[in-house]
């Protein structure tokens, strides 16, 4: 992990390989530059007069010091229009930044504020060139090329303000980076080396490294205490299902926990339902809901919240076989309710449906929120780069959205009319598991409301998001394969809540 430093110095003083400075587009007066050497500044400022560089968001150019001045390469980095310039747009830049660093082979970088100092500003740039840098290459042959080194090992930011306090930001952030990376880690991790006891051990371990409570149920147990939905989706395979529990306890024990529920289908072939046979390789993305809680976990634990968390991952992989559950099946749920089975590749809700019932049961959550890669319905709604939400609870899904503006991580209300509920309802049993094509990613919620008994929830469908996939926006912070879409928003929601407050 790359490390983020936040000093108070000059550009003039600081010893560094590269210095980037941002520029916004239009902006010729750059008073920063006068502190450097007198040729140096020259250089730049004939750079920006002559139009040479805009400016415009995203765009670079290096500037050479031949040894004038304590560092050895400028790089001039465009900002974009200054009134549009928000977060997210520095956590872009500072993305591309940490890239144009690797590609030059530098062990370390320093970067000016980017504009007016604060807290949001320091997060940003810190969480833009720490996740642009990760790689997930535990499966490749080690680079024996001769050259330049590859890894930035240390990122400076430099401001005009107090340090320390910014430095403690940076290292915060760094530790939420941390976590995401390992949800990112689990999230790449193939089929063949991350089945439901794999991911399982995985979960344990992170409890034992850092403090919290695990249990672990398997195969028989479940269908021992009813939970029909888990042991349905996960008997056509060889690789049994489990459902993972974890607890963080970082307040008293009387107060409430949040529950936190990830969908953790470590592949989908979508059962007896089977799928064409194009892009099946990305559905060992489908445990990335639980990934995303348990980096969640993580981060909680290494920044010690105040809070009290549960998470419970219900984990299986849904393969056809003479074990499979069938269309048709009618399956008893944890919570007592029958589930008409239409289609086997509508497992996701299944399995949720059975960790919320039971979650709530067992610990009684002040709130629930889960997230999975639940529907492709969501992605034909939203697209590629904004998660769905669907909810019982306004105040809960308003500071979600909160700080998903905050973190760049795009999250929409959909509506749960009663209309919907109807589209769900079955013959033969309760419910049946899909609605039909119309508002897909709305009737998948309608089915998990069934199951949460009326506490404070929201369901967030993260199908579009998990993984960068067909229509997804580049951002510079996000490397091909999962994304840990959501850690950011819910560690930030959960933070909030180390002061007393209902959801």
């Amino acid at each position: 992990m790359v490390q983020i430093k936040v000093e108070k110095a000059k550009i003039d003083q600081k010893q560094t390989t590269l210095l980037v400075i941002g520029v916004f587009e239009g902006e010729n007066d750059f008073s920063q530059s006068k502190e450097l050497d007198p040729a140096v500044f020259a250089s730049i400022k004939e750079t920006l007069e002559n139009k040479e560089f805009r400016g415009t968001f995203g765009s670079s150019v290096l500037v050479y010091t031949l040894g004038k001045g304590p560092m050895k390469k400028i790089m001039l980095l465009g900002l974009g229009k200054r009134e549009k310039f928000v977060d997210e747009s520095a956590r872009i830049c500072a993305g591309k930044a940490a890239h144009k660093a690797k590609e030059l082979g530098v062990k370390e970088f320093s970067m000016l504020q980017f504009s007016s100092i604060d807290e949001g500003l320091i997060e940003a740039m810190t969480e833009g060139a720490a996740l642009a840098l990760y790689s997930f290459d535990r499966y490749k042959a080690p680079d024996t090329g001769k050259g330049p080194p590859s890894k930035v090992e240390e990122i400076t930011i430099l401001i005009n303000s107090d340090s320390p306090k910014f430095q403690s930001i940076a290292e915060r952030t760094s530790l939420v980076v941390e976590a995401v990376n390992f949800g990112r880690d689990i999230g790449n991790m193939p089929p063949n080396d991350c089945s439901p006891a794999q991911l399982a051990g995985i979960a344990s371990s992170l409890a034992q490294d850092y403090g919290m409570k695990s249990r672990i149920i398997d195969r028989y147990e479940l269908e021992n205490m009813g939970m029909g939905g888990i042991v349905a989706v996960g008997k056509g395979s060889n690789n049994p299902p489990k459902l993972i529990i974890l607890e963080y306890n970082g307040a008293p024990s009387d107060q409430k926990p949040y529950l936190l529920v990830g969908k953790a289908v470590t592949f989908d072939t979508g059962g007896i339902s089977i799928k064409p046979g194009e892009k099946m390789d990305e559905m060992k993305f489908d445990k990335c809901g639980g990934c995303t809680v348990l980096a969640v976990m993580r981060a909680a634990a290494s920044l010690k919240l105040a809070v009290n968390i549960v998470a419970i991952v219900p984990s299986a992989e849904n393969m056809p076989s003479s074990t499979s559950y069938r269309p048709g099946d009618i399956v008893k749920m944890y919570n007592g309710k029958t589930v008409e089975v239409l289609n086997t590749d509508a497992e996701g809700r299944m399995i949720l449906a059975d960790a919320l019932a039971y979650g709530i049961a067992t610990y009684s959550p002040k709130a629930v929120i889960d997230l999975a890669t639940l529907t492709g319905a969501a992605i034909i709604a939203l697209g590629s780069n904004v998660a769905a939400l669907v909810s019982t609870n306004k105040q809960l899904t308003d500071r979600l959205r909160k700080h998903s503006d905050k973190t760049g991580e795009k999250m929409w209300e959909l509506p749960l009319y009663e209309e919907f509920h109807e589209q769900i309802k079955s013959t033969f049993a309760d419910i049946r598991n899909i609605g039909g094509r119309p508002g897909g990613a709305i009737t998948a919620a309608a089915f998990l409301s069934n199951f949460v008994n009326g506490v404070p929830w929201t369901h967030v469908d993260i199908a579009g998001t998990a993984w960068t996939q067909d229509g997804t926006f580049e951002r510079s912070y996000n490397p091909k394969g999962a994304t840990g879409f959501g850690v950011r928003t819910l560690v930030r929601l959960l933070a909030e809540d180390e002061k007393p407050q209902q959801p």
